[in-house]
């Protein structure tokens, strides 16, 4: 074959393909790969989709708020954050989505940020090439959501008892739903509230962490090297080895005085970032903080990050980020290298924040902002309209095909 024509794809040896398929770690990996020509397409099965998990319902059935009539199960369903990039086109310009499978099928495009699908589909190709663009998988994020099961028309769901029966905050799990079944599956929330709940793969039952610790609410939940972690409004962390029958909690680290003015509206988020968690104190430094003004320079929204000493049990305040990005969501939160992100610099955390509503865009990232750790100031993601076109409009290279 003259050195100089194009390879001849199809013809690679299949152990060689089984063997590259092999050690990819994403199921969009498989799909690109599977996407190089005919040969491989049929030669490589289908990666299985994420599986949705049915878990029981309710979690607390003595809750005075729950009527005795709701009957169905919570699933548990799997998100992915991706970047796509145009494969020849400079400068660069990354668009970052996220895509979730409904129990029915369905593949519903969201917020990055949120957890809300977007309603502007009318501008976005109805199929995406996956040769046309670099992909990569950015981050997974889980959710549960209440699926009502009996005759309709359903009773209906008053304020109290989606807050306290349906309302799920936050979720965190044990392993990745492609793994589920090698090492067992335990997934945490908190609901109500603030309360944890764990529940193990063929359990009937949740069991209420909440039994064994009165009064504790919680912010944040995460799993990281083998363990659930959680935080409480005060900085109390906790572990829970899933391993355990028991789910015996440990004390890691000690609450902490808060930042801020007052006790509201103050958030805690815990991430894990490689072998790492990091802790996110978002507070306020003024009572007034808010404005409607879409003038405001600064919303008095502050932010500071601690990583786990595990051994120390204590969490160590960083000073910034350096040449990271934090994506602070709601149920998905992530970090990123400001150098894979065009236009994008470091030390700094892209934020939800409902302050900020009322932008005028028609799709994600109006509700954003961005602190900035060299100068401790929140400003509006509209600010930065290079930055804001990470999320919207859909970039002009997406190919639209008939």
């Amino acid at each position: 074959m003259d050195s100089t024509s194009p390879p001849q794809w199809s013809s690679l040896p299949s152990d060689l393909l089984f063997n590259i398929a092999s050690i990819l770690g994403t199921r969009i990996d498989l799909l690109s790969l599977r996407a190089v020509c005919n040969s491989w397409r049929s030669s490589l099965p289908l990666p299985p989709k994420a599986p949705i998990v049915k878990l029981p319902f309710p979690i607390d059935p003595n809750n005075p708020n729950l009527n005795p009539n709701r009957h169905g199960h919570f699933a548990l369903s799997e998100s992915f954050s991706y970047s796509l990039e145009p494969i020849n086109r400079d400068p660069k310009r990354t668009w970052l989505i996220k895509i979730q499978e409904s129990e029915s099928g369905n593949v519903i495009l969201k917020d990055p940020l949120a957890r809300h699908p977007l309603a502007c589909l009318d501008r976005l190709p109805k199929v995406l090439n996956l040769l046309d663009y670099r992909v990569k998988e950015i981050s997974k994020g889980y959710y549960v959501e209440f699926v009502e099961q009996g005759k309709a028309p359903y009773p209906s769901i008053f304020v109290n008892e989606m807050k306290s029966c349906i309302s799920i905050k936050q979720v965190a799990v044990s392993t990745s739903f492609d793994k589920i079944g090698h090492d067992g599956f335990v997934v945490m929330v908190i609901y109500n509230g603030g309360k944890l709940a764990l529940w193990r793969m063929g359990d009937y039952k949740w069991s209420s962490v909440n039994d064994i610790r009165e009064g504790y609410v919680y912010d944040s939940v995460a799993y990281s090297n083998g363990k659930f972690f959680a935080i409480d409004v005060n900085g109390l962390t906790i572990s829970i080895d899933p391993a355990k029958a028991s789910f015996e909690i440990m004390e890691v680290a000690p609450a902490k005085p808060r930042s801020g003015f007052g006790h509201g509206d103050k958030f805690k988020y815990l991430v894990k970032w490689f072998s790492d968690l990091f802790l996110i104190e978002k507070y306020h430094e003024d009572l007034f903080y808010w404005s409607e003004s879409d003038d405001e320079d600064d919303y008095h929204i502050k932010f500071k990050i601690y990583k786990m000493n595990e051994e120390e049990c204590d969490w160590v305040e960083m000073d910034g980020l350096k040449d990271a990005v934090l994506f602070l969501g709601d149920g998905c939160s992530f970090f990123v290298w400001a150098k894979d992100f065009a236009w994008w610099k470091g030390n700094c955390i892209c934020f939800l924040n409902y302050l900020f509503m009322g932008s005028g865009s028609d799709g994600p990232g109006p509700m954003a902002g961005i602190f900035d750790f060299e100068d401790g100031i929140s400003r509006k993601l509209s600010k930065f309209s290079s930055c804001s076109k990470l999320f919207w409009p859909p970039p002009s290279w997406l190919k639209h095909y008939c």
